[in-house]
């Protein structure tokens, strides 16, 4: 972990065969490093609250698109065990939102802390090289 990628360095993101969820990872990653860093600020004594606030709705709101999009690839072109996949994201963003609501309310550094350091990078390289794994070999019969 170094101070330019707090949380994930981009060549630990899991390549998968569709270009555009690699893309979308990448993004996705990109906001996390960037949440990651504004937390090590607060823990270093200088907090901003308001960034932090701003970048966790960025995330949410990149991550709620990211799997709208591949729920939509995966219905589109009928993949078998989408609503698996679905079920997952589902439960991902329930957890996310909760992290959300519990910054919005109580501004703890700590427990955003622990779920972006800790939980988040485990179940993204988890599901990116199964979940998404599987999806994207499949989609890309069909899809960039």
């Amino acid at each position: 972990m170094s101070e330019q990628h707090p949380v994930l360095a981009p060549a630990d993101i899991p390549s998968i065969a569709v270009g555009s969820m690699n893309d979308t990872h990448h993004q996705e990653v990109a906001l996390v490093n960037t949440l990651g860093a504004l937390l090590l600020q607060a823990r270093d004594g200088n907090p901003d609250p308001d960034a932090i606030g701003r970048a966790l709705d960025e995330w949410v709101s990149h991550t709620e698109a990211h799997f709208e999009r591949e729920n939509r690839l995966m219905q589109e072109h009928g993949f078998p065990p989408y609503p698996v996949h679905a079920q997952e994201h589902t439960s991902a963003l329930d957890n996310l939102h909760r992290i959300q609501a519990g910054w919005h309310d109580r501004h703890d550094p700590d427990e955003l802390g622990d779920y972006v350091f800790n939980t988040w990078p485990q179940w993204f390289q988890m599901h990116v090289n199964s979940m998404d794994n599987v999806t994207a070999q499949f989609l890309s019969n069909f899809v960039d």
